[in-house]
């Protein structure tokens, strides 16, 4: 059996989420996960990148504090299990602990929006046994362009550029998985060492935004990197990625071991076979190609390469030399940061993250300002001015009765909340007509927009879907609302995890998304309950800025249909899961915060 070492795996956080953390347990099977300790060692694992990733729903100080706790469990993990698994820093470690018959346990940080904005946070990790940094995740940051987010700055910034700079000085790896191609280019010009891809997939095959060009593939093998090649059906695919970006209606077309292997054959065609690795995301995902359901697979998946023609020792490349030798590449300089005798770093790597007093002058005199239509006083926005507030966004909510703007202009972002009506009932509030007006624009424009219960449906009536009156289930109260595939990668609605609960109040229903329109979430009842149009226009059927306590305001209803629960009951379900609305909700809030305020950097040229 060729021990593989692996590039990306998510246990950290399923054990956060599932786990409260805990280790116990893994020694045997764990149904709902990809990964235990049987299947890791039927699988042939003889090495794992434990991958610490940290929800977008935390941000800045948060981002570090989750950080810490996922690399506190990896070591926690090793620890519990010393039997089977051994910490790694280094080559020369990782083939000691296979060597013994150990799992070679290292650690890798998913998103370089968990630095903080400071070098000094890396070089703590790097001390904790960080050895690479996906450069972003799925959410462009102030130095990096992401693969799957708005392209703010054309690749890296200069400040990027140091990023990698004291990676490469430090000894830990750049990883340019969830990058632009931009970005990954601007890193391949500025390192001095050999990068790796821990978890991505080759675009000329399946054109997914996560996946690598070909003039890239063709660099990293240049300079002696490797690409490790993802698991994920909708990378490998292009038929699954369809599906994925049509909402997942019907069933998924079939991805199969196969359907990788070419993935592997042409990274091995374009790059060179030195440059093979393996990243499956195991954890990361849901769902896995047919016959590598989990990590049990990884020899089923070496068979299928033998039997196209690799050789035992391309095999032994893939599985595991070629990322030891990058690796190996940069450990002169970890182990030398370690000991002190690394070259200092630059000026650039010191600086502090925050000026206090610059950010204040700054931050009053550029943020972006936000239009909230507010369709009745009762649904006034409640959090959700506060959360904006607090992302740096600047609020003029507006009640429809008093008379709306003529236009959109001197504004970054447009909220349209609910208020018990229907998009088109202008007899009982003349206003909807240039709210609708102001939908309209936004649409055209792709200008930041987030509709809440009747703001969603305004914009699905304007974008040419179907809304009707008492149509749906009477939803009052929390609703567990699920992500479709499209949504766990969208920056509103992927800090919903699994799922998570919103509060509902109506029974006025989208009974068919605009043409155009992306499904992003949905209840059990409810097919349509947030979909996106363009980029940046966003309607949702529930309330995001409403929380447990606001129920207690609701009055019982005057004629009870059969189902009514009383108020009571309903606030009391809310209580018991308000934790989860707000991070759900506030993980929305951000994202549309950050939309906001791209669209204001690219309007004044910033």
């Amino acid at each position: 059996m060729i021990p593989v070492i692996d590039g990306h795996n998510d246990l950290a956080w399923e054990r956060r989420e599932r786990f409260g953390y805990g280790t116990a347990g893994l020694d045997g099977l764990v149904p709902g996960l990809h990964t235990d300790l049987p299947r890791l060692t039927a699988g042939g694992v003889g090495g794992q990148f434990w991958s610490v990733w940290v929800d977008p729903a935390l941000a800045g100080a948060e981002q570090v504090t989750a950080t810490l706790e996922q690399i506190d469990f990896v070591h926690r993990l090793i620890d519990a299990y010393p039997d089977r698994l051994q910490f790694a820093r280094t080559a020369a470690d990782a083939r000691s602990a296979i060597g013994a018959g150990r799992i070679a346990s290292l650690i890798g940080v998913e998103g370089g929006a968990q630095l903080g904005g400071s070098l000094a946070v890396l070089r703590q990790y790097a001390r904790l046994g960080a050895r690479y940094l996906t450069l972003t995740w799925s959410r462009t940051t102030d130095w990096a362009d992401s693969a799957t987010d708005e392209a703010r700055h054309g690749g890296l910034t200069e400040f990027g550029h140091e990023v990698v700079r004291e990676l490469n000085r430090v000894g830990v790896l750049v990883d340019l998985a969830h990058v632009s191609p931009a970005t990954m280019r601007d890193a391949l010009r500025t390192s001095i060492r050999p990068v790796i891809v821990s978890h991505s997939a080759a675009a000329a095959l399946c054109d997914h935004p996560r996946n690598v060009p070909d003039d890239v593939l063709r660099a990293i093998g240049a300079q002696g990197g490797v690409v490790m090649v993802a698991f994920v059906p909708s990378f490998l695919s292009p038929a699954r990625h369809a599906w994925v970006l049509g909402g997942e209606r019907g069933d998924a077309p079939p991805v199969g071991i196969a359907d990788l292997a070419d993935h592997l054959d042409h990274v091995r065609e374009v790059a060179g076979v030195h440059a093979v690795g393996l990243g499956a995301d195991y954890d990361g995902t849901d769902a896995m190609p047919d016959g590598l359901e989990d990590v049990s697979h990884y020899q089923d998946l070496l068979d299928e390469l033998r039997r196209r023609g690799w050789s035992e020792d391309d095999l032994e490349a893939v599985a595991h030399r070629n990322v030891l030798r990058v690796l190996e590449a940069s450990d002169a300089d970890h182990l030398a940061f370690l000991a002190g005798t690394a070259a200092p770093p630059r000026a650039a790597a010191l600086t502090p993250a925050t000026d206090a007093a610059a950010r204040a002058v700054a931050e009053a005199a550029q943020r972006p300002r936000v239009l909230v239509v507010v369709n009745a006083a009762a649904s006034a926005p409640r959090r959700l001015s506060d959360w904006l507030e607090a992302d740096g966004i600047a609020v003029d909510a507006v009640l429809g009765s008093d008379g709306l703007p003529g236009s959109l202009d001197g504004y970054a972002g447009l909220v349209l909340l609910g208020g018990g009506l229907m998009p088109d009932d202008d007899e009982k509030a003349p206003w909807l007509a240039q709210e609708r007006a102001l939908a309209r624009a936004a649409i055209d424009a792709d200008f930041p927009t987030l509709g809440i219960c009747l703001g969603g449906q305004l914009l699905a009536h304007v974008a040419g879907g179907e809304v009707r009156a008492e149509f749906g289930p009477k939803e009052r109260g929390a609703t567990m609302i699920s992500p479709a595939e499209a949504g766990r990668d969208d920056p509103l609605v992927t800090g919903f995890g699994d799922t998570a609960p919103m509060i509902e109040n109506h029974q006025d229903m989208i009974t068919e998304l605009p043409a155009d329109a992306v499904l992003l979430a949905s209840s059990a009842a409810v097919a349509n309950q947030a979909f996106r149009l363009g980029r940046r226009v966003y309607g949702v059927q529930f309330h995001p800025e409403v929380g447990a306590e606001d129920l207690t305001r609701w009055e019982e209803p005057t004629t009870p249909a059969p189902g009514d629960r009383p108020v009571a009951e309903l606030v009391a379900e809310a209580r018991r899961v308000d934790a989860d609305n707000a991070r759900a909700s506030r993980a929305l809030v951000a994202g549309f915060a950050a939309h906001v305020r791209s669209y204001a950097a690219e309007r004044n040229g910033a």
